[in-house]
């Protein structure tokens, strides 16, 4: 226990120079008020773009600030795509990546086709032969010269792959629109990171074939695949954009675009921004790619930071946190909070229409989001859950919403004041019902009906001890949730806030099936407790690790098992309390955990599978609970047929789905 208190307390120290670090950048970044038409503008030069930004830097951050996305318009491209289908013979059912809109593809480190796997592991991208899992072997494996691939997208023959360039290059300086000379390559700064789009031509699995190259100027945000279309999103702080070179000198450095190694500076009148009332502080370009055709469209837009994408069949929605940090740290004790000094989420809606990208409308509702999840859209409605407010400064406590807004992102109904001094852990929007957790000693599940988007209702809550952070559907009328079991008996003196657990009250990972048929009353059905306290699962924060059938009644997990020692687990002091409950338990185990969840018999465990060895087992138990991670860890698993694949960083291992028995397993290196 003393090497854990004293990594529990290196965390903690890092943790809080992390947040003052961040409270000191963003107290230099008050907001700009002001009259603001929300319309589309362009630019007429490149002085023009100049003055935008020194007026933002200057007004906003000294110079330093974080920038705005802008719109740009490129020419298209084709190269031809054969459309032919995957030969031989017709695979077995399989399952897909899990995602949050049915239709709305997003992309993973592992796809599969049914046929063959697609896997990116120590920035590799492997193609191996899964099914008939007899023959299953590696056919390729490649790199791509300094990228950092982070995931990937298959459909048909195309593969497509993100990455971020790892090398930089020297952007040309501009005076009156004509290039004149260049920033050193050595620039301290380094020059500009770029996102990388590769696409593969498959139709020989052995030998991939590149049809497509994409770089564009900033870091890989997310994407998402509709259809034939890719739509992809990148962002640049503008501090790359427009360089303070002192307190009154700037250089400019135009963005760039390179198609099939075709590079050219994106045109000042082909630059939009959005008037908001935010700060412009990063280039947020978004590319649409049809990989039927290999066409390309890109535009980008001046915005704020976006911290989480939502997109539905129709739109694009990217959301960013804006807080005005400084009047809250400078506020005496006697002045109480007001509208302005609260936390804000701007939204900004960009539709994609078959390929087609268009800057819609921007809305703010207040509060902070979850993750994805927290946001939705349904029969022409954004609904969105919030959280406002701390329970850290005086007279302050948090409070959970849900706001409704129309196809313009004006507000048209909310709840609000949900659960006060409680925080939102999960959110799931279904058609006319959202589910919230909210926590701080038990686990409110609140059912939501959202039927008549201008009446929204709370129409039932279920208390609980413990929390989920992943709800995921079951059918129309149950809800699964993973997160983590809680005593709050446990140190119930030792708490910072009133009401809220002290952390050893947090134990080990949790599934529950709630049972919502009865929305004004519902229940928990079934649930399970994995381990003890430091139990961990990527599904917690990762749902692609989430792997779930219904058909199959099959539920799988990957799980960091963390377990208490029976010798102490048989302690009991004198209230009846296991003495040790609350202790972090030693990590045991490592692997994905197998269960058949029904009606009938909620969880069934039938077994684990790991690929470590039990030297590997071994050696990890006393170098895991620090580094968090092996390069056998599975994070991913998938069936095909009647086969379970898992994967690691060092293998893909192939087990029977029917009892575990393992088949065979291929080394990943």
């Amino acid at each position: 226990m003393e090497k854990k208190t004293t990594q529990i307390t290196g965390i903690l120290i890092v943790s809080l120079l992390v947040c003052a670090s961040l409270v000191a950048v963003i107290t230099l970044s008050p907001l700009d008020k002001g009259a603001y038409t929300y319309k589309l503008n362009t630019f007429q030069s490149y002085d023009d773009l100049r003055s935008f930004l020194e007026k933002r830097f200057t007004t906003g951050n000294q110079g330093r600030s974080y920038d705005s996305p802008t719109v740009m318009f490129l020419k298209e491209s084709g190269v031809a795509n054969d459309g032919s289908a995957l030969g031989g013979e017709v695979p077995p059912s399989y399952s897909k990546t899990n995602v949050q809109v049915a239709g709305v593809d997003e992309p993973d480190i592992v796809k599969t086709d049914g046929t063959y796997l697609y896997v990116v592991a120590n920035q590799t991208v492997y193609i191996i032969r899964a099914y008939p899992v007899f023959e299953a072997t590696i056919l390729a494996q490649f790199r791509i010269t300094n990228v950092s691939i982070s995931n990937i997208f298959i459909r048909g023959d195309r593969l497509v792959i993100f990455g971020n360039t790892g090398g930089y290059y020297g952007h040309p300086l501009l005076e009156g629109d004509m290039k004149v000379g260049a920033i050193s390559q050595d620039s301290w700064w380094g020059g500009i990171s770029q996102t990388a789009v590769n696409v593969y031509d498959l139709s020989e699995r052995a030998a991939p074939a590149l049809v497509k190259e994409i770089r564009i100027d900033g870091g890989y945000f997310d994407a998402r695949l509709i259809g034939e279309y890719v739509y992809l999103v990148a962002t640049e702080y503008t501090y790359n954009i427009l360089y303070a070179v002192d307190e009154t000198n700037y250089t400019l450095n135009v963005p760039q675009i390179s198609i099939d190694n075709e590079t050219q500076s994106i045109p000042a009148d082909d630059i939009y921004y959005v008037d908001v009332p935010e700060l412009s502080d990063t280039m947020t370009n978004v590319i649409s790619l049809n990989l039927d055709t290999n066409d390309v469209v890109e535009k980008s837009f001046m915005l704020g930071s976006s911290q989480t994408m939502y997109v539905s069949q129709n739109n694009i929605f990217l959301a960013s946190l804006h807080y005005p940090y400084y009047p809250m740290l400078y506020r005496t004790g006697a002045e109480s909070t007001t509208a302005e000094d609260q936390e804000t989420t701007i939204l900004h809606k960009i539709s994609i229409d078959t390929g087609s990208v268009t800057y819609i409308a921007q809305g703010e509702v207040p509060g902070h989001i979850l993750n994805q999840f927290s946001m939705d859209e349904h029969n022409g409605f954004f609904r969105i859950a919030t959280t406002s407010g701390n329970n850290w400064m005086e007279g302050s406590q948090t409070s959970n919403n849900i706001y409704i807004l129309d196809d313009t992102l004006a507000q048209v109904s909310k709840i609000e004041n949900i659960a006060p001094g409680e925080s939102i852990y999960a959110a799931r929007f279904l058609g006319d019902r959202a589910y919230l957790v909210t926590f701080v000693q038990v686990d409110p599940l609140f059912c939501i009906d959202l039927s008549d988007p201008y009446n929204p209702r709370i129409l039932g809550e279920l208390k609980i001890p413990g929390y989920s952070e992943y709800l995921h559907p079951y059918d129309e009328t149950h809800i699964i949730g993973i997160g983590k079991e809680v005593d709050p008996s446990i140190d119930a003196d030792k708490v910072h806030t009133p009401g809220a657990v002290y952390y050893t009250a947090i134990l080990g990972l949790k599934l529950a099936l709630f049972d919502v048929s009865d929305i004004e009353h519902p229940v928990e059905e079934a649930k399970i407790v994995i381990g003890n306290r430091g139990t961990d699962s990527p599904a917690l924060y990762d749902h692609k690790a989430f792997l779930f059938d219904r058909e199959k009644e099959l539920l799988i997990i990957p799980v960091s098992l963390y377990e208490i020692p029976q010798n102490k687990l048989d302690s009991v002091n004198d209230t009846g309390i296991t003495q040790f409950e609350s202790d972090w338990g030693q990590f045991s185990f490592q692997g994905a955990y197998v269960y058949h969840l029904s009606l009938e018999n909620g969880f069934d465990y039938q077994g684990r599978i790991t690929h470590q060895t039990p030297e590997q087992m071994q050696q990890s138990t006393d170098s895991y609970w620090y580094w968090g991670s092996s390069s056998t860890d599975i994070i991913r698993t998938l069936y095909i047929g009647d086969v379970l694949y898992t994967i690691s960083d060092s293998m893909v291992k192939m087990n029977n789905l029917g009892d575990l028995s393992e088949i065979s397993s291929i080394s990943l290196s």
